[in-house]
């Protein structure tokens, strides 16, 4: 494009160069060739200035064209500028349009976890309502059972007292034939045989109502025990249905472990990269930070061995904030440091291990150096 410019300029020039041209005469040639013995002087005059005309006219021209290519290098100069400019944006726009396809096709992973997850709860708390709908059948059951058991305890207690009344009965008449027995004891023979065969009859009614009374006393215990039992069940039922509707989230504990040594570690958070469990999804192996789910108190416990006598200080830390320390010696190789703390976080707060002092740390594909931790209320 820029030589077609340049070429439609030097032919307007050129244009004009012959356009000037024609001025002193119709062919493209010198004036010389004149005889100028044909000229008069006033021609003469004429023809001068028409050259003097075509000379300025020249050298204007050649100045514009210079112009014009000075002009033309400018603008190419520009062009490039401008067309390098338009590749880096180019360049930079598919950088950050690539970043964005990477965003948007993580955010597609992410909602895909998120509605698999919803698909999980939902379907656990379907299950959550059979099982409370069935507990509720149960409880039913229950009621009336005690209900039935407590109608029964009326009655026994109604029956225990009028065994009572009976057995008082007896002993009063018992004492009435004792003393009617002393009373008459120097009666005749006739009288005391009869007076032996009434008591004989009564010691025999007496162990009846004994028998009849003891079976009452041992179907009263069996229910009592019946009673017991399903005041039991009813305890139990009710600690379990407490345990079963608590919110499942407040289930938090983890451990976690490092799988392999290193002796240059130095600084920032000690990363316990395999996770042994994770209750609760509060710990993050990646970044060794555990994060609470839910507000609590909580049981932290950090183990951790120095490598070959390197000497070994960390700290576990709450929020940027040092709670307890522990460390390990270096007058041994592989000296192990441990402690534990209690702490009452808040929903969010943070809790992590921190390099104090020293460097390197020891442990193995089965972990020596851990990080616990767990809610207790």
């Amino acid at each position: 494009m820029r030589n077609i410019v340049l070429v439609r300029l030097l032919f307007i020039a050129g244009v004009q160069s012959v356009t000037v041209s024609k001025l002193t005469d119709e062919v493209s040639q010198n004036s010389t060739y004149h005889n100028l013995n044909e000229i008069n002087a006033k021609n003469v005059d004429v023809f001068r200035q028409l050259l003097n005309q075509e000379t300025l006219i020249r050298i204007n021209l050649v100045k514009n064209v210079h112009a014009l290519m000075k002009d033309m290098l400018t603008l190419q100069e520009k062009l490039t500028e401008t067309e390098g400019k338009i590749s880096r944006m180019k360049t930079t726009t598919d950088d950050e349009i690539s970043e964005l396809k990477k965003q948007v096709e993580f955010l597609k992973v992410e909602n895909a976890a998120l509605k698999n997850k919803t698909t999980v709860d939902e379907k656990e708390i379907m299950v959550l309502k059979e099982k409370l709908e069935n507990v509720s059948k149960t409880l039913t059951d229950v009621k009336v059972e005690v209900r039935f058991l407590s109608i029964t305890v009326f009655g026994m207690n109604d029956n225990l007292k009028e065994i009572d009344e009976r057995f008082q009965g007896l002993e009063n008449s018992t004492k009435e034939i004792e003393n009617e027995a002393r009373v008459n004891d120097k009666r005749n023979a006739a009288t005391l045989s009869d007076l032996e065969k009434r008591h004989l009859t009564f010691i025999d009614d007496l162990k009846n109502t004994t028998r009849s009374l003891q079976a009452d006393i041992g179907e009263y215990e069996t229910n009592q025990l019946k009673i017991s039992a399903t005041i039991s069940s009813l305890e139990l039922f009710r600690i379990n249905q407490t345990l079963s509707t608590c919110d499942p989230k407040q289930k938090v504990a983890f451990t976690a472990g490092v799988t392999s040594s290193s002796t240059t570690w130095n600084s920032g958070t000690l990363i316990f990269n395999m996770a042994i469990l994770n209750v609760g999804n509060g710990y993050n192996p990646s970044t060794g930070v555990f994060t609470s789910p839910v507000a609590g108190t909580y049981v932290f416990y950090v183990t951790a061995v120095e490598y070959s006598k390197q000497y070994l200080q960390v700290d576990i830390v709450q929020n940027s904030v040092s709670m307890v320390k522990l460390l390990g010696d270096d007058h041994a190789d592989f000296q192990t440091g441990t402690n534990m703390v209690v702490l009452n976080l808040q929903k969010g707060d943070r809790v992590w291990v921190r390099h104090v002092s020293g460097k390197g740390y020891w442990s193995a594909s089965v972990p020596a150096t851990t990080f616990t931790g767990f809610l207790i209320g």
